[in-house]
């Protein structure tokens, strides 16, 4: 997957697949993603860092970034085929995803749809014939991402919203 360049207000960022040298910066954005919803069990950061590793090496799932100018991870989207509908035809699947802007310090950009994005255009690359967003919240939430999802044409399924791409 090659890299897209966004530029907002000044503010550079880039999109692009995962390498190894991101592992740790993932490994932090994860622990500020976990620790935003109620938990029931601790933050394993083995468990995490495996899960980083396994899903860079598996050549049916993507590991998706965005960077800022300094090439510093503040966000990711991981996601893997699947035949989910126990078809021929390919899901793509997004399993995790999560943007750390806090203070609107990269702008007011949506970045969490970008990386929809660009998990779309790999999905298309893959010849998929649908994807499905998950996405983790806390109690009460569920309307607004209804509302937003809508608006880009998924709808929910189950826990997922799912898109046709045909």
């Amino acid at each position: 997957m090659g890299a897209r360049k966004l530029i907002m207000m000044g503010i550079t960022t880039n999109i692009r697949t995962a390498v190894q040298n991101d592992i740790p910066h993932l490994m932090c954005l994860a622990d500020i993603e976990y620790n935003l919803f109620e938990q029931k069990t601790p933050f394993d950061p083995e468990i995490c860092e495996r899960y980083i590793r396994s899903t860079m090496l598996d050549p049916e799932a993507i590991f998706i970034i965005i960077e800022d100018q300094s090439r510093i991870p503040f966000g990711f989207l991981t996601g893997h085929i699947d035949y989910v509908d126990l078809s021929t035809a390919p899901t793509a699947v997004a399993l995790h995803w999560f943007v750390n802007n806090p203070n609107a310090m990269y702008g007011h950009k949506n970045y969490g749809l970008s990386l929809i994005s660009a998990f779309e255009g790999w999905a298309k690359l893959k010849h998929c014939k649908k994807t499905m967003i998950g996405i983790r919240m806390n109690p009460g939430q569920r309307r607004s991402y209804d509302k937003t999802f809508d608006k880009i044409k998924y709808k929910p399924n189950y826990v997922y919203y799912t898109k046709d791409m045909t």
